[in-house]
C-alpha cells in the first residue's frame, strides 16, 4: 500500500493523546456530603478487573479511530493498482472520443473541448520519462506510436473533432495491439467520452489484466435531438421530366411533441420541394415530397431540417443519377429479331442491344439496367455466374426457359430446379398485385381480367423461401418467379417468348411487366454512404486501363485522396483505407477528369441520445473482468491536478473513513451500555 499524501502520516503522533488521558486522570475529585451514609449501600460495588478491561477497550477504539482518520487523509492506494505508474515499461494511452456527439455543449464549451483540456492537464502532471499514445476514432497512425510528453501535448492541441463513431471494444483492442507491438509490459488507458450506449460494445472484447482503465464520463447540458434518420426514393431509376417521390424519416428524441417542423428537399443547391411534419415525443414520422428532374447526370440532393444545438444530423445527402436512357441487353443465339427488340427497339428511353453468349461486351453489361437471357441461349457456367454478379449489384436479370434450357448453376444459386414439361393448356390465374414489384404497374386491376393463355410450360420446384411466385397458373405452377439477389432481382419465366408456348408476348401484361423489370434494375451505386461504416464504392460506370489513376475530391477542392481500385469478379470498386474527413459530396475523377459524384453522411447511431452512467460503465467493465481503476466525476474533470483527482478517486480512503466511523460507534456503545 502507498499514499498520495504521505506527510499526513506524521499526524499519527496524535495517538499519544488517548494514551496520556488513559494513564493520567486529569479530572478533579469533588467532595459530596451526605446527611445519611446509608444511601451508599445502594451503590453497586465496582469490579476492578471489569473496569480495567472497559478502559482498555475504549483506549484501543480511540487510538484506532485516530489512526484510521489519519490514514484516510493520506489517501492510501494499492501499489500494484497505481494507474500513474512511473515505470518506463508502462504505456500511457489517452483516448478522446471525437465523434459527432461530442460536439454537444456543456456550459460554454463542447464536450470534445472539455475532454482535450482535461487530457492536457493530466499529461502535464505525469512523469517526463513516460511514453504516450493518443487514441481517437479516426485512428490517425501518427498519434499511435509511443511519443514523449512534449510530443503528446502537441498532438492533443492539434487533435481534430467530428470523426466517425468507434466502439470501446475497438479502442481497447487497438491499445492491446500497440502495447504488444512496442513491447510494453503494462498500459494505463484514460477514456474521455460521453459513453453513448452504442459505443459501449464489448461483446468480443478479451480482457488484459495489464491494462488499467480510468474513465471520464462527460455529460452534455443538451440531450434532446431531432434528426433525419434515413431517406429513400420511390423509384430506383430516375428519368428526366417524370414525377418521382422522395421519402424521409424524421425522429424526435425529445419529451415534447413537435408541430409543423419544416422539411425541405433541394437539388444542386436549389429547393425544389417543401413540407412540414408533426412528430410525437420519442417517436418518428415519415414524410414524402414529389419532384421532377429536368436534366440528365448526377444530381446533388439534400433533405434538411432545422434543429439546435445538435446539428450534424439535420441534413441528409444523396446523389440521384438521372440516366438519359435505360440500357437493356438481350443475350440470344440467333440473329433474328425478337419480341424484346420489337418492344424496346424503337423506344427513345431504352437503349436496346442484342448479344451472342459467345461475344459479350463487358462494358455494355456493366452499364445495363436489365439483362434478358433467351431460352435458346447456350450459356456456360462462367457466364451464368457473371449474370448472378450483375444481379447482385442491383441489376434485373430476366431468364426465359424451354425444354432444352440448361442453366443449372444459375438455378442452383437461386434455389429453384426445373422438373418436367407440362403440355396441358392453362391460363395465368394469380398475379401478386400486393407485392411491391407491382407498385405503379396497375392503376386498376379488374377482378375478371383476361390474362395470358399458356399452352405449355416448364414445371419448377422452388427450394428457397427467398423465391416468390409473383404470377402462377390455374394448377398452381409458377409462371414468373422472382428472387432477390443482394441488391438486385432475378425473374425466371417458365416459358420462352414464343407463340407456341403462350400468348404472353402479345398481351398488355407483357409490356407493363418488362418495363417495370427494366426500371427496377440499375446496377447503380448507392444513393449515399455512411462515414465510419462503408469502405467500398462501385465504379463499374467507368472503363479503366492499367495506368489510369482514380481520385476522390471534396466539393470545395480542399481534400483529395487516391483510394485503392479493387477488382472483384469483373466488378470494380474503390476501397477507402481511412474515413473521409466529413459528410458531404465528393467527386470521382479519372486522370483528373470528372466522372461522377458520391454522397456521404454521418452515422445516425450518433444521433441516439442514450448514454451510460457511472454505474452502467462499472457494471459493463466488471462483467468483462476489466481492470477499472477509477471513474472521475464530471465536476472534477477540469481540475488543475488531474493526477491527484484520479488517485483520490481510485484510493482506499473511503474504506478507512468507514472504519473510523465504525470505531467511533463502538466507543459510544461501550460507554453507553457497558455497566462496569
Amino acid at each position: 500500500m502507498d499514499f498520495l499524501y504521505p506527510n499526513m502520516l506524521y499526524a499519527l503522533f496524535a495517538l499519544i493523546i488517548p494514551i496520556i488521558i488513559h494513564l493520567f486522570n486529569f479530572r478533579r475529585h469533588k467532595t459530596v456530603y451526605f446527611s445519611n451514609t446509608s444511601i451508599l449501600k445502594t451503590i453497586e460495588q465496582e469490579n476492578k478487573k471489569t473496569k480495567k478491561l472497559k478502559d482498555i477497550i475504549v483506549l484501543i477504539t480511540r487510538m484506532l479511530f485516530i489512526a484510521a482518520l489519519v490514514v484516510a487523509f493520506a489517501y492510501p492506494y494499492k501499489k500494484n493498482n497505481n494507474a500513474i505508474n512511473n515505470n518506463v515499461d508502462n504505456l500511457i494511452a489517452v483516448y478522446i472520443d471525437n465523434s459527432m456527439s461530442m460536439q454537444s455543449f456543456s456550459s460554454e464549451k463542447t464536450l470534445f473541448d472539455d475532454a482535450r483540456s482535461s487530457a492536457v492537464k493530466l499529461v502535464e502532471n505525469l512523469n517526463q520519462a513516460q511514453k504516450f499514445v493518443l487514441l481517437s476514432n479516426d485512428r490517425n497512425p501518427v498519434n499511435e506510436y509511443p511519443m514523449n510528453k512534449d510530443e503528446m501535448l502537441i498532438r492533443l492541441n492539434e487533435m481534430q473533432s467530428e470523426s466517425a463513431p468507434a466502439t470501446f471494444e475497438n479502442v481497447y483492442n487497438s491499445l492491446q495491439f500497440i502495447k504488444k507491438k512496442n513491447n510494453f509490459k503494462s498500459a494505463s488507458l484514460f477514456v474521455y467520452s460521453d459513453f453513448q450506449k452504442n459505443m459501449m460494445k464489448v461483446d468480443e472484447l478479451k480482457n488484459d489484466t495489464t491494462i488499467q482503465i480510468v474513465v471520464f464520463p462527460l455529460k452534455s447540458d443538451f440531450q434532446n435531438n431531432i434528426y433525419i434518420d434515413s431517406v429513400w426514393i420511390q423509384s430506383p431509376v430516375l428519368q428526366k421530366n417524370l414525377t418521382n417521390e422522395i421519402n424521409a424519416r424524421i425522429v424526435n428524441e425529445t419529451p415534447n411533441d413537435i408541430k409543423g417542423l419544416p422539411v425541405n428537399f433541394s437539388l444542386d443547391g436549389n429547393v425544389v420541394a417543401y413540407t412540414t411534419v408533426d412528430v410525437v415525443a420519442n417517436s418518428h414520422s415519415d414524410v414524402n415530397m414529389q419532384f421532377v428532374i429536368e436534366n440528365d447526370g448526377d444530381k446533388k440532393a439534400k433533405v434538411a431540417i432545422q434543429d439546435s444545438p445538435i446539428t450534424f444530423d439535420d441534413e441528409y445527402n444523396l446523389v440521384l443519377k438521372v440516366r438519359p436512357s435505360i440500357n437493356v441487353v438481350e443475350i440470344k443465339d440467333n440473329g433474328q429479331s425478337s419480341y424484346l427488340e420489337l418492344l424496346f427497339g424503337g423506344d427513345a428511353l431504352v437503349n436496346y442491344q442484342a448479344m451472342s453468349p459467345y461475344n459479350i461486351d463487358q462494358n455494355v453489361v456493366n452499364n445495363a439496367q436489365m439483362i434478358v437471357l433467351d431460352a435458346d441461349a447456350d450459356v456456360n457456367a462462367t457466364l451464368q455466374q457473371s449474370l448472378l454478379d450483375f444481379a447482385a449489384q442491383g441489376g434485373s436479370l430476366v431468364v426465359f426457359n424451354n425444354e432444352e434450357t440448361d442453366n443449372s448453376l444459375l438455378y442452383d444459386k437461386l434455389g429453384i430446379a426445373p422438373k418436367s414439361l407440362d403440355d396441358n393448356v392453362s391460363k395465368i390465374e394469380y398475379v401478386a398485385r400486393k407485392n411491391s414489384f407491382f407498385d405503379d404497374v396497375f392503376v386498376k386491376f379488374p377482378e375478371n381480367a383476361a390474362l395470358p393463355e399458356v399452352r405449355k410450360h416448364i414445371r419448377f420446384d422452388i427450394r428457397n423461401n427467398n423465391v416468390l411466385n409473383i404470377a402462377s397458373l390455374q394448377n398452381g405452377d409458377p409462371f414468373i418467379m422472382m428472387s432477390r439477389v443482394e441488391k438486385g432481382r432475378a425473374f425466371v419465366f417458365t416459358v420462352p417468348l414464343s407463340d407456341e408456348w403462350s400468348d404472353f408476348a402479345s398481351h398488355a401484361l407483357y409490356v407493363s411487366m418488362m418495363y417495370k423489370m427494366a426500371l427496377v434494375g440499375g446496377g447503380m451505386s448507392d444513393l449515399s454512404y455512411t462515414l465510419g461504416r462503408d469502405k467500398y464504392h462501385n465504379i463499374n460506370e467507368m472503363t479503366l486501363l492499367v495506368d489510369d489513376k482514380v481520385g476522390v475530391r471534396s466539393e470545395n477542392g480542399l481534400y483529395e485522396t487516391y483510394p485503392l481500385v479493387e477488382n472483384r469478379g469483373k466488378l470494380n470498386y474503390l476501397y477507402f483505407f481511412e474515413d473521409l474527413p466529413e459528410a458531404g459530396f465528393y467527386g470521382i475523377y479519372k486522370n483528373d477528369e470528372y466522372v461522377s459524384t458520391m454522397a456521404w453522411n454521418d452515422n445516425r447511431i450518433e444521433s441516439e441520445m442514450s448514454f451510460c452512467g457511472k454505474d452502467d460503465i462499472s457494471k459493463t467493465f466488471k462483467e468483462k473482468e476489466l481492470n477499472l481503476l477509477a471513474t472521475v466525476d464530471y465536476d472534477e474533470i477540469n481540475s488543475e491536478n488531474m493526477m491527484e483527482v484520479v488517485m483520490r478517486d481510485s484510493a482506499m480512503w473511503k474504506m478507512f473513513i468507514i472504519t473510523a466511523l465504525i470505531l467511533l460507534l463502538i466507543e459510544i456503545l461501550v460507554l453507553r451500555f457497558w455497566k462496569s
